[in-house]
């Protein structure tokens, strides 16, 4: 690959499936402690969900087949930003003004990581038969700025503990990550613990949250933003 167009590298980064809250934590962690990312790259974390917590995203690696769409209550995923207009587009891309945006998704089927304008195959709008239609499996985009979701983000993976768990041990849905519990320095300072599912997650309510919430058109158009209009 041409060194000229150099994205951060995702291999061998923390994974613990069903925690991707964390996993992109950890990599957003990654992309922004070397100076020189920072001065190419603005880097955020992006939750997709929506009020139903029942969002409905294909090519994931949970799925049975590229065809079947996965019902999650959210999702998180990496989105890289371009500081400097159209230079870190790949050779088979048309050179262009806009920002190059990509996106990192370490569960899917797709290439990590993928292009923006590859992102309507997280949804697959040819494939949408009036089932996925419906609202409920709309996806909406919270979109988060890097430092912020580090410094202010906090899960004590209380929502992966079994609500029917009988025994004084909590019980997981899934295996928890071996690492301590994530908890950003202003949450800390604030006495957070956990404000994944409120602050993140949630796409309805006037609680202070953070970051900008956008439907599938207007995160498309944010992706599409050129260096003179972004």
């Amino acid at each position: 690959m041409d060194s000229a167009f150099a994205l951060p590298d995702c291999s061998n980064s923390i994974y613990t499936s069903c925690y991707c809250e964390e996993n992109i934590y950890l990599l957003v962690k990654r992309f922004l402690t070397p100076p020189e990312n920072r001065q190419k790259w603005d880097v955020f974390a992006v939750f997709i969900s929506n009020p139903t917590r029942t969002v409905a995203l294909w090519n994931q690696r949970m799925a049975s087949s590229r065809d079947t769409a996965v019902v999650w209550d959210y999702h998180v995923v990496l989105v890289l930003r371009s500081r400097s207009g159209g230079h870190h587009q790949p050779p088979n891309l048309q050179q262009t003004s806009e920002r190059s945006i990509w996106i990192y998704d370490l569960d899917t089927q797709l290439p990590v990581p993928c292009h923006w304008k590859e992102v309507r195959k997280f949804r697959e709008d040819t494939k949408l038969s009036s089932r996925w239609q419906t609202v409920i499996f709309i996806s909406l985009f919270r979109v988060v700025p890097g430092d912020d979701y580090l410094d202010n983000f906090a899960s004590d993976r209380s929502h992966m503990i079994s609500q029917s768990n009988t025994s004084e041990e909590p019980r997981y849905l899934a295996n928890p990550p071996p690492y301590p519990l994530i908890c950003g320095p202003l949450a800390e300072k604030a006495g957070i613990k956990h404000n994944l599912m409120t602050q993140y997650v949630s796409m309805v309510g006037t609680e202070k949250r953070f970051g900008s919430v956008m439907n599938f058109d207007s995160f498309l158009a944010w992706c599409s933003l050129t260096e003179t209009s972004g």
